[in-house]
């Protein structure tokens, strides 16, 4: 089968331009690498800054999907790893967090704005994501519905979780 004109031109054409030949819409969004070869998404306006190799302050009794604590901005900030979130035990294996994103949430509407951050193994990357891209949630989490608004595949590879912060930061997992 040949690729016809609009397939070459879809091939090494922008966002916009190809919102103009096919109609498709495509929304930037920060993927995290929380752990090897596992990733989730976030909307662009929710990551508000990428900290390498973080200085995180552990906190006695805090939950085991908690690494603690870090100065942002003036202000303490919990340190979540989502892979210790999902499968319900932080690995003693882990990866060490290379990097951090700082995400802003907040609690309910009309809720100040709260911040956070989420653990990464490597650094994040920008990704212009389509509806032609949606895919179903992994399987691999019970917690997959609750903290996810959809779902895109990245390159046919994984499917990829567009989280919620809001559901990440303000709900307490035991």
């Amino acid at each position: 089968m040949e690729a016809s004109e609009n397939d070459t031109l879809l091939a090494d054409a922008s966002p916009a331009a190809t919102e103009a030949l096919w109609g498709v819409q495509h929304a930037p969004a920060r993927v995290i690498e929380y752990y090897w070869g596992h990733h989730i998404a976030l909307p662009m306006h929710m990551a508000l800054a990428i900290i390498e190799k973080p200085s995180i302050v552990e906190v006695p009794g805090s939950p085991y999907y908690a690494l603690g604590m870090m100065r942002w901005q003036d202000r303490w900030i919990s340190v979540i790893d989502l892979h210790a979130l999902f499968e319900a035990y932080r690995k003693a294996s882990a990866p060490p967090v290379q990097y951090v994103v700082i995400v802003a949430y907040q609690r309910a509407p009309r809720q100040p704005v709260e911040y956070g951050a989420l653990a990464s193994v490597s650094l994040p990357r920008t990704a212009q994501i389509h509806d032609g891209q949606a895919s179903e949630l992994p399987k691999t989490s019970d917690l997959w519905p609750l903290v996810a608004d959809s779902c895109f595949s990245d390159g046919g590879k994984h499917p990829v979780p567009i989280i919620n912060t809001s559901r990440i930061f303000a709900t307490v997992w035991s």
